[in-house]
């Protein structure tokens, strides 16, 4: 499976190992600017936390072996809903980020650039 399917489809449970071998060991990733992840095996972890509650994409550019780069939009609920208990309702807050994933001469993710912007999508 290519890896644009891999990051933007629902999650299955071969989802996390197949994506595991387009992931550089020396991956870094930032949100905002901010280094949030430094290596393969905590930007693994923490990419499957985050798909505890995954965004719906809006948009994304497949051609990422022509341009050595991959960028996806979504909008996300920053609500954390895999603790509340059974019927309990809770309001979505959404957001919206676009994200880059960079890719080197082995076709391999190694850096990831998020921008997170507050509210979600208006389309003009």
């Amino acid at each position: 499976m290519d890896v644009a399917h891999l990051l933007t489809a629902k999650e299955d449970a071969g989802t996390v190992t197949q994506l595991s071998g387009f992931v550089a060991d020396d991956v870094r990733d930032y949100v905002n600017d901010e280094l949030v992840a430094d290596g393969k095996t905590v930007w693994m972890r923490e990419w499957a936390a985050a798909r505890r509650s995954p965004g719906h994409v809006l948009a994304y550019s497949p051609d990422w072996r022509d341009n050595g780069s991959l960028m996806i939009v979504d909008e996300y609920d920053t609500i954390d809903r895999s603790d509340l208990p059974p019927n309990f309702i809770a309001d979505p807050r959404m957001t919206s980020r676009a994200t880059l994933y960079q890719f080197g001469p082995d076709h391999k993710i190694h850096v990831i650039r998020t921008i997170v912007g507050g509210g979600f999508w208006i389309k003009p």
